[in-house]
């Protein structure tokens, strides 16, 4: 089979405590389908303590196989590398064309975690047949995670402009919100909007340091429309952190000490470094 259409998405991993890779060993995220075939992201880190992102793609049917594709790579929501063009196929799954050097690591946030994007645009495929997409299919369910919530609300759409009162610009992306339930939630917002501030008088606030993918999933969580996934959890707990936002941190909170699938010793760092009590005592308890 052959399409010539062109199809493109994005899948995104956000990798935990890098710095706990052994040296050559790679680490994986989870494998999400698109377009009848299965992706996934990996990160290599070598001896030296660089780190090299990946992109893996298995065809879902046997015999020959090809995707020719046109990628772009992003790491803590700074672009790395666009335009590079690679060819999966039965032989070649794996691309893997850039590195991070370790004293880079503070240019694209990498810290307690790394979050690794790739773009993806398909010129062309061969021998894949693409699945009928189902709403109760499984498999389209497992589909990427950031796709899901970042369709849930626009925030730069003619209804968000109608209602808002305030525009935070973050990058060259501008969210159109409502000031009121800011600082509802934020007393971060709330002194921003509402104390001696240049800001308080501005119709558009520059945000700086803030990825806006986090950012958009966190607006989301406030106005009560997106669910806390693995994901993301550790970037809105910075952001909740850093805009003083308690409803996204019990929210993050909540899912943490009964959905989520982070292992016990994740969990115990977050409650230390952000003063969790009560999941420091589930983990005490867990370990006796």
């Amino acid at each position: 089979m052959s399409d010539n259409k062109m199809k493109k998405f994005n899948i995104l991993h956000v990798f935990n405590e890098p710095s706990s890779l052994s040296q050559s060993e790679t680490a994986y995220g989870d494998v999400v389908e698109h377009f009848g075939a299965k992706w996934k992201i990996g990160v290599f880190k070598d001896i030296y303590g660089d780190i090299y992102p990946s992109i893996f793609c298995e065809g879902s049917q046997t015999g020959n196989w090809s995707i020719n594709t046109v990628c772009k790579l992003l790491v803590g929501g700074i672009s790395v590398k666009t335009g590079m063009q690679f060819e999966f196929n039965r032989r070649d799954k794996k691309f893997r064309q850039d590195w991070i050097l370790k004293e880079d690591f503070h240019k694209y946030g990498i810290n307690e975690s790394v979050r690794i994007q790739y773009g993806v645009k398909i010129i062309q495929m061969t021998g894949i047949e693409e699945r009928p997409k189902m709403i109760e299919d499984n498999v389209a369910k497992k589909s990427s995670e950031i796709e899901k919530w970042q369709k849930s609300m626009n925030f730069d759409d003619g209804v968000a402009k109608e209602s808002s009162d305030i525009v935070l610009k973050i990058g060259d992306q501008k969210f159109y919100v409502a000031k009121l339930l800011l600082t509802f939630h934020s007393t971060y917002f709330k002194t921003l909007f509402s104390g001696n501030f240049s800001e308080s008088k501005q119709s558009e606030i520059e945000l700086k340091d803030i990825d806006p993918d986090a950012f958009q999933y966190f607006l989301e969580l406030i106005y009560g429309i997106s669910l806390v996934n693995d994901t993301m959890i550790m970037e809105l707990f910075k952001l909740a952190d850093f805009f003083d936002a308690q409803i996204v941190i019990e929210r993050c909170q909540e899912f943490l000490l009964n959905r989520s699938q982070q292992s016990l010793k994740i969990k115990f760092q977050v409650a230390l470094k952000y003063k969790m009590e009560e999941l420091k005592v589930r983990k005490t308890n867990n370990c006796d």
